[in-house]
């Protein structure tokens, strides 16, 4: 074993960096040991539309049904965990058995949405398949998708 005065006598730069090594595993290198921010923390309802989205691509594909309910959505939640999340605690609203479609009006139809956008402006998942914020205003403009 290599004592410290003999790392000391071979280089200062070696004693220096075996010093700045065992300090930083002590300490650790500063990258997020703070508290964090619980509106940055975890996903958003916004995350929750873009797992809403990659369940209605699967849709389209033929892989998957429409859920046409809470229960038919809580059977394939699993796979689709934050949008049944968010389904589920109400942070978003799924126009239940929609689906993804083409065509000028797809962008003008939601198929799920911020809860909250009708007041404040949110996110919309258009049934294009466009997730986009939007105003309230603009909210008030656009039309929920029909099964």
């Amino acid at each position: 074993m290599t004592s410290v005065s003999a790392v000391r006598s071979r280089s200062p730069w070696s004693f220096a960096a075996l010093v700045t090594a065992v300090a930083m595993a002590v300490v650790g290198c500063g990258g997020g040991g703070g508290p964090k921010d619980p509106a940055t923390a975890g996903p958003k309802p916004n995350d929750g539309l873009q797992d809403l989205k990659t369940l209605l691509d699967a849709v389209k594909s033929g892989q998957q049904k429409a859920p046409k309910s809470a229960a038919e959505m809580a059977a394939i939640e699993p796979m689709f965990p934050a949008a049944g999340a968010f389904i589920q605690n109400g942070s978003i609203e799924y126009v239940w058995g929609t689906a993804l479609a083409s065509g000028p009006d797809a962008a003008k139809r939601m198929v799920g949405f911020e809860t909250k956008a009708a007041k404040e402006g949110g996110f919309v998942l258009l049934q294009d398949g466009t997730l986009k914020e939007v105003s309230a205003a603009e909210f008030g403009g656009l039309e929920k998708a029909k099964p």
